[in-house]
């Protein structure tokens, strides 16, 4: 079952900013939960740890719990409105004039919007920086040795890569691809996005195009708080196992999909099928050649199987109170059957309290056999549950 992190796309009306980069290429190491997360230094003095999104255009954003638990004080703020994969929002900027340092790549940007990150994703981002300058620079995602890489100074080795081609427009890269579902083919544009950790996510338009709700399979419900950014609290998304995917020549099985048939914003009615996320990309190391209107991409992990499941996830919001909040729950699964709700706090799993568990710990959970947990719900009761997990396809 799709592990799940959630989409974020944004576009910021009428901002722009300035980057400036050293003549030197730009090495990223990375870590990768998920998101690709990136060890960020702010005005020289603030340390931040940035999400790695290429669905974020050109811009660096700054979650607002973050800049609260930060020694940064900003002197100028100004309003504006960002798209997300929730539909709009109004948002604060930051509009002093701001340095980032990521690895040794240096940037300037005049404004930096404060956004609820952590209600979408949780604790563990601070900021959100986007693919600013990869219409100059080649970028290598590398997911095997956990780096990104930008090209400053020249072009990297291709050999033995699949050669995709691409449109960008709108800093947005796009790319071809083919799902078979449910014996019907799905093919066109679709979105490169790093800031989703699924694996295909269909927009409500291509719903109706293509008549996805109609095709026959096993299909779940599941129930997402905050999806996205936007002002659009609850999403229904739709699982099913796809047959394939294809990208060029590389065909990836055992594949779980999701479409959402009342999609807003950045997944609404777009002219695009969907968006490609970190379940597809962590199986390749990537080269994006924007100026040459084309993606590299070489395969290094083999496909598996989807594995079991609980029916249920969490944000991890022990920066704000003592639990793991839980965000989604498939309608059909044993988690809503037992008595979880969204909005109820996890305290433990398995006897011990969620704030004693590393980041790593935390992300081995998926694959346990079981989970019991002690939670509080949002009236205050408290409750023992205990799960099995199993398989969904």
């Amino acid at each position: 079952m799709m592990k799940r992190f959630l989409s974020f796309l944004f576009a910021i009306s009428c901002l722009s900013g300035m980057a400036q980069n050293s003549n030197e290429d730009n090495v990223m190491p990375f870590s990768y939960h998920g998101h690709i997360y990136l060890n960020t230094i702010v005005n020289d003095s603030v340390h931040l740890n940035t999400l790695f999104d290429t669905g974020a255009a050109n811009l660096f954003g700054i979650d607002s719990v973050a800049l609260l638990q930060s020694v940064w004080q900003p002197l100028k703020i100004g309003k504006a409105v960002a798209g997300g994969a929730s539909g709009s929002t109004n948002v604060k900027i930051i509009v002093d004039g701001t340095k980032v340092r990521i690895g040794n790549m240096v940037q300037h940007y005049d404004i930096v919007p404060i956004f609820k990150l952590r209600d979408v994703v949780d604790r563990y981002v601070d900021a959100i920086w986007g693919i600013k300058d990869v219409s100059k620079y080649p970028l290598e995602i590398n997911f095997e040795q956990q780096y990104v890489k930008q090209y400053v100074t020249g072009m990297p080795d291709t050999e033995h890569f699949l050669k995709i081609p691409v449109e960008y427009e709108n800093n947005r890269i796009k790319l071809e691809a083919e799902v078979l579902l449910g014996g019907k083919t799905i093919r066109g544009w679709f979105l490169m996005d790093t800031g989703s950790g699924g694996s295909i996510s269909f927009t409500s338009k291509a719903v109706g195009e293509y008549g996805i709700d109609k095709i026959e399979g096993r299909r779940y419900h599941d129930d997402i708080s905050q999806f996205g950014l936007g002002d659009k609290p609850m999403e229904t998304a739709v699982l099913m196992m796809s047959d394939h995917l294809i990208i060029g020549t590389d065909t990836i099985r055992n594949m779980e999909i999701e479409y959402l048939p009342e999609g807003t914003g950045a997944l609404g009615d777009r002219p695009y099928l969907g968006i490609i996320g970190n379940a597809v990309w962590k199986k390749f190391n990537i080269i994006i050649d924007v100026a040459n209107r084309t993606l590299y991409l070489k395969r290094f992990k083999a496909d598996e199987p989807d594995g079991k499941s609980f029916g249920y996830g969490w944000r991890n919001r022990t920066d704000i109170c003592r639990g793991w909040i839980v965000s989604h729950m498939i309608r059909e699964g044993q988690a809503v059957s037992a008595g979880l709700a969204i909005g109820d706090t996890i305290i433990t799993v398995n006897g011990r309290a969620v704030n004693d568990y590393t980041w790593d710990e935390e992300d081995a959970l998926e694959k346990a056999p079981q989970h019991q947990l002690d939670i509080i719900t949002a009236t205050g009761s408290r409750k023992h549950i205990v799960l099995e997990s199993k398989e969904y396809w």
